[in-house]
This record gives structure tokens, sequence and C-alpha cells, in this order.
């Protein structure tokens, strides 16, 4: 998971939303596959204005911060082996019912987008929403450490179970850089586990 500042959102949706021109530093991106990426769920305009309009419709006590965290990110998917062999709608299906479950934990009106990449070594799901709770602008009180990992936990048993994956070891300190997510550290999951 990631957090994301005002500065910081329009590079992510450049790189999340692409096209075959994207530019990007990323080199597992094979631009001729990437009309294939698709939505689950399609921006409804740039992720900035999104993200203002969600604001807006909220009640707040007081001015959101320069520094708050407007966006939080996600990328979900598992290893490559999990993906071979696996028809285009049932990659779909299992990208579906992850999104699914991101929507009813953190509500449909602050998704921002879902957009699945095909055009890299192995699939994944990137998942962007405004971090609500309780009617206020709060990533901070959504995702600490033993919530991430509560989280992770859920997304095992309500969609990996399903699909005969395995949670990635809980407490677990190591990590691994994947450079196909801009060089971000995340979890290492081995064979077939659940990514997030």
């Amino acid at each position: 998971m990631e957090k994301y500042k005002r500065q910081d959102v329009s590079p992510v949706e450049k790189e999340n939303e692409r096209d075959e021109n994207y530019q990007g530093s990323n080199l597992q991106i094979d631009s001729e596959r990437t009309n294939r990426n698709y939505h689950l769920i399609h921006p409804q305009g740039k992720y900035i204005e999104m993200i203002n309009k969600r604001l807006a419709a909220l009640t707040l006590k007081r001015k959101i911060r320069s520094d708050a965290i407007l966006m939080n990110s996600f990328v979900i998917g598992s290893d490559g082996e999990f993906f071979k062999g696996m028809r285009a709608w049932e990659q779909r299906a299992f990208f579906e019912d992850c999104t699914r479950f991101f929507i009813d934990k953190y509500g449909y009106e602050n998704m921002l987008s879902a957009v699945v990449h095909v055009d890299e070594t192995t699939p994944h799901l990137h998942l962007n929403f405004v971090p609500i709770n309780d009617g206020r602008l709060s990533s901070k009180s959504l995702f600490d450490r033993q919530k991430l990992a509560e989280l992770q936990t859920e997304l095992w048993e309500q969609v990996g179970k399903k699909y005969g994956l395995q949670r990635g070891k809980e407490n677990s300190q190591a990590t691994k850089t994947t450079t196909y997510i801009l060089q971000r550290r995340y979890p290492v999951f081995q064979s077939r586990h659940l990514a997030l």
C-alpha cells in the first residue's frame, strides 16, 4: 500500500492510466501489449479532480492540510505461476473479486480507479481510492501496521482461498524490490501467495 500527497497523484495516474505512448522508466512494460490493459473502475476524470470533488462532498470541521494523504494505492496480484494457464476471463474474475472486496470495505464513492496491467511480466491490479473514514480524510486511521495485516488476512479469506492461494507469511520482516512497481518495496510472497 502506498500513500500519496497532492503532488504525487498525477505521476501515479500517468503510470496507471498509460497508453501505448507512455514513456516511463519501467523497463518491464511492453508497450505492444499496453492496449490490453483494462479497467474494472474507470476514472470519471483526472484523479485530482475526482479527489477534490469527493472532499467537497464531505462536511469537514477544518481545512485539509497541504501535506495530507489524498490517495491510497494498492497493487494486487500473485506470482506468475498463479496466472499461468489461466484464461483471460479467469484472470478478470480474480481481479473483479479483489476490486469488489475493496469497494465493500472502503466504499464505491471513494474509488478513483481500478486498472489491470497485463503489459508487464505478471498481471496485477492497481486500485486507487480516497481514504475516507467516518466522514473525514484519514489514511492514518485506516492503515496502520495492524490494520494492514488484518486487511491482508481478510482479502485472503474472502478472495484468496477461493482461488487456492495461500496467505503471505504474517509479521514477515522480509522485503523484496519489485522493479515492475516503480521500485517500491512490498512483502515477500512465496509461490501462489496473494500479494497485497
